[in-house]
């Protein structure tokens, strides 16, 4: 059903009205971004709400959320369970101002994505290992069956849909 925006949430998605006049349609946008992403471990902070958006639900053993990883949280000095922001854990971990020019314009998504790919592969190894051994144990317990983890990011950066000066700071 076609129901028109009501709020672009630009200080967050840099979307304003003007971008949506030519835009793909959003069952097309979903269908591809679907196709796109199956059998793919997705990176990113908070991606729940994207997913929740898209009506979308992404295999779990397949999702590396920042906004929700322990491990940062602990390396950050937080609390545990709390939800920390992806501009808080850049600047905490990374060194790195993130978000600065969001304002009226929105975030720059590559920025965020980069910042959030960049947490991940502080903590990857830890990660995966605690991922592989949660997976073990689902089998165990006759749990869904699960594809292997990955044991390098590399290929995270290996996507056509990124633009070539983001694969080229990444090389």
């Amino acid at each position: 059903m076609k129901r028109p925006v009501t709020n672009f949430r630009t200080p967050w998605s840099g979307i304003r009205r003007h971008h949506l006049h030519n835009a793909v349609p959003f069952a097309q946008a979903r269908e591809e971004i679907v196709a796109l992403l199956e059998g793919k471990v997705v990176v990113g902070h908070s991606v729940y709400n994207d997913f929740e958006v898209l009506n979308l639900d992404h295999p779990g053993h397949m999702v590396r959320d920042t906004s929700s990883a322990r491990l940062l949280s602990r390396l950050a000095g937080f609390p545990r369970g709390r939800c920390l922001s992806l501009k808080l854990l850049a600047s905490k971990l990374l060194s790195r101002t993130i978000q600065v020019r969001a304002g009226r314009r929105g975030h720059c998504s590559v920025e965020d994505a980069q910042a959030a790919l960049d947490l991940y592969k502080l903590v990857e190894g830890e990660w995966e290992q605690e991922m592989e051994r949660r997976l073990r144990d689902d089998e165990d317990d006759g749990s869904a069956p699960h594809e292997p983890g990955h044991s390098s990011s590399d290929h995270y950066m290996q996507d056509e849909f990124w633009p070539d000066e983001v694969l080229a700071d990444a090389l």
